[in-house]
């Protein structure tokens, strides 16, 4: 696989490259500070380690006791022996008393150790450095100034006091750099998935017959194969599932009219027991006809559509009675005063409460009601007075072309699939239960209209 600035690879690499250039520059300049103070204040001890135990002679004896044999880890120091720190005493007119053996090419300094605090000052010329202190003494010959310097340019200069003094800051920082990495790659991660968590979003929201598809735009090289391969197996889907719909359609159209013939001939007969039964069977394959239009006519809710459930309710029992009562049975309707508020399709939450009172119709027995109830938030509820459905096969009875009874000739078995399709697209649930007395009751629940 080809590395390029689109690429998930190539922007991990990108990315981290620009992460380590930051943190290491930002390191490389903290340990630099940090070694150069170390180095400061290792100098100051040192020059200080000489310093102080001079003042204290000069104190005691004057500058006679300069004279006398120093100790020797001060005089493993001076430049007589091939140190790197050098000496000066002078009085307050500037004249020279003693001096170590090198020191006058840096020393005396006009002007330093005059006052009550040590002056600390720093000679930079082209190829030499030199660092020293001032201090005021008062001696038992009167004030005198002292100035120790040392020779930054000494190779002998603290190089093994340096890796002491700045372990433990380097090893902080090393740890602080190391944590800052791990938070920058963590978020980093989060960062470069997101495009992944967006279409995973988009691929949940396509529903059945949606023309969404998941964008492209912006997605990393790795995954765009990935999404076209979807997007393309959605379209063949679409296309298969738009032949299916077609076909049940046309096959629908087609086999109405012959149904109607055959109905208007049938009227022509003279009745009787076989004409009725006739009629009967007739009846049963036009309602199958029906179904299947209505499947392949069946389409995705509209979430923008402001749906009354009572209004549906009134309309379905008022389309229906006329039916039942030619076949001896009759429809109640038990409703609020007031609308009960959906989001979704009218027609297709009007085709699943038909569904529901034409099932209860075929089952409820002559000279029975079928009751329709709409209850408050958002519920639909059919009852019939039929056999009900037992237990072990409510599990079932919504399945596509299922029957209770597959010797009987009545209904597709697609009716109650159809319900539960429908109120599933509109987030709702559909359920059947015994009905007190004997029956059963489907009841259709959806998501009530907030606000409303």
């Amino acid at each position: 696989m080809h590395v390029t600035p689109r690429s998930l690879l190539g922007r991990l690499t990108i990315t981290f490259a620009v992460i380590s250039v930051a943190v290491t520059a930002m390191g490389a300049a903290m340990v630099l500070r940090q070694v150069r103070r170390a180095v400061d204040a290792m100098h100051e001890v040192y020059m200080q380690a000489v310093l102080d135990p001079l003042t204290e002679r000069l104190r005691f004896a004057g500058t006679r006791s300069l004279q006398d044999p120093l100790p020797a880890q001060i005089t493993a120091r001076l430049d007589a022996v091939g140190g790197s720190v050098s000496y000066v005493v002078t009085d307050p007119q500037g004249r020279l008393l003693v001096a170590s053996p090198r020191a006058r090419r840096w020393l005396p300094r006009p002007g330093l150790g005059e006052g009550e605090e040590d002056d600390f000052f720093r000679i930079e010329e082209p190829g030499s450095r030199f660092w020293g202190i001032a201090r005021q003494v008062e001696t038992p010959e009167g004030p005198v100034s002292l100035q120790v310097g040392q020779d930054m340019t000494s190779p002998f200069v603290l190089l093994d006091d340096i890796p002491g003094a700045t372990f433990t800051p380097i090893l902080t920082l090393l740890g602080g750099g190391a944590m800052v990495l791990l938070m920058a790659n963590l978020g980093l991660t989060r960062m470069l998935l997101r495009p992944l968590n967006v279409a995973a979003a988009q691929a949940a929201a396509i529903g059945p017959a949606s023309s969404r598809r998941i964008e492209a735009a912006d997605m990393p090289a790795e995954v765009l194969p990935l999404i076209r391969a979807v997007n393309g197996a959605l379209d063949r889907l679409d296309e298969a599932l738009g032949r299916q719909r077609r076909f049940s359609h046309d096959v629908a159209h087609e086999l109405r009219t012959p149904l109607a013939i055959l109905t208007t001939e049938l009227d022509l007969m003279p009745d009787g027991t076989a004409m009725r039964r006739l009629r009967r069977d007739v009846d049963h394959l036009a309602e199958i006809v029906d179904q299947l239009l209505e499947n392949a006519e069946s389409r995705p809710a509209s979430p923008e559509e402001e749906v009354d459930l009572v209004a549906l309710c009134d309309e379905v029992v008022e389309r229906l009675s006329a039916a039942a009562q030619r076949s001896g049975r009759s429809i109640a309707l038990d409703r609020p005063p007031g609308p009960l508020w959906v989001r979704g399709d009218e027609g297709e939450l009007r085709r699943a409460i038909r569904n529901l009172v034409d099932n209860a119709l075929t089952h409820t027995p002559e000279g029975t009601a079928v009751l329709v109830r709409a209850l408050a938030p958002a519920t639909v509820e059919v009852a019939d007075r039929g056999p009900g459905v037992p237990m072990a096969q409510r599990a079932r009875v919504f399945e596509r072309f299922w029957r209770a009874d597959r010797t009987k000739r009545q209904g597709s078995g697609i009716g109650l699939s159809l319900v539960s399709e429908i109120t599933a697209r509109h987030g709702g649930t559909v359920t059947v239960r015994d009905q007190p007395g004997g029956g059963a009751v489907f009841a259709i629940d959806l998501p009530p209209l907030a606000g409303i």
